[in-house]
Formats: structure tokens, C-alpha cells, sequence
């Protein structure tokens, strides 16, 4: 779990104003194993600070990325947020949107990469893998 305080350390230095409503949003993110979406983000903050709002999320969201802290995972409905930054492949449940990480493969996923960029002139800025199927609650019940 990540602190106020390494986060505070991580952002300070890049001059970003550290009010108590944006380290609220970052620890949400970054604590989150399910990739949340803003308005899951929004909801989660607002427990603790009733009166932020969604331009407030927005507007941090946008500077954790600019500090590479999270990215965004843009999906056809609604993007999510995702702190885990190291190559890994993404389960994405078809039936109830769920995203999580992989807990394997992550050694395959970094392999490929280094394999791409060792062996093309590609300059590879990113990657992303995503798995598509049911989590195993909709699983179950299907």
C-alpha cells in the first residue's frame, strides 16, 4: 500500500500543489486493485471530502499521468486507472466490466517487450495486454 508520504515525495518535487483532496485521489488510485473508473474515484474520495468534485479528479488524474504515477486504460464505455506502471497483462470481465491485474505472466509480458524493441527499429513508448472473458462470479452465474 502507498503512503501520503511517498506519494508526497514523489510529487512535491515536480512543483504539483499537494492539497488533502488530491493526495485523497492519488492514494485511491494507487491503493486500487480494480483499476477504478473516475466516477468510482469521485465516490471513493467524496466519503472523506464531501465537497470535491469531478473536475477535481479529472484535473489530478491528469497530473498523476503527466507525473507517471497512473495511466489511463481507455475502453469503449469508460477509461480506468491503473497505478501498476511495470508490464503485466490487464483480465477484463465481459459480462460485469471488472479489470484486474494478471497475478501471472507479468516475466512474458516484459520478455515480449524487450524482444520488440531489441529486434525492430520500433521505439516502443508504451504497452498494454488485455485479456477478455468472465470473472469468476459472472462465470459462475452464466
Amino acid at each position: 500500500m502507498t503512503t501520503q508520504e511517498h506519494l508526497v515525495a514523489r510529487l512535491r518535487p515536480l512543483g504539483i500543489r499537494l492539497t488533502p483532496q488530491r493526495l485523497a485521489i492519488a492514494e485511491v488510485v494507487v491503493n486500487s486493485a480494480d483499476h477504478p473508473t473516475v466516477r468510482e474515484i469521485f465516490e471513493r474520495v467524496r466519503d472523506f471530502f464531501p465537497y470535491v468534485t469531478l473536475a477535481t479528479v479529472y484535473s489530478t488524474l491528469g497530473l498523476l499521468q503527466q507525473a507517471g504515477i497512473v495511466r489511463e486504460l481507455p475502453f469503449p464505455k469508460q477509461s480506468r486507472y491503473d497505478a501498476n506502471l511495470s508490464p503485466h497483462a490487464n483480465l477484463v470481465c465481459l459480462s460485469c466490466g471488472a479489470v484486474v491485474d494478471a497475478e501471472v505472466g507479468q516475466e512474458s509480458v516484459a520478455e515480449l517487450e524487450r524482444a520488440i524493441a531489441q529486434s525492430t527499429d520500433f521505439r516502443i513508448a508504451s504497452q498494454r495486454v488485455d485479456f477478455y472473458g468472465y470473472c469468476e462470479g459472472c462465470a459462475r452465474n452464466n
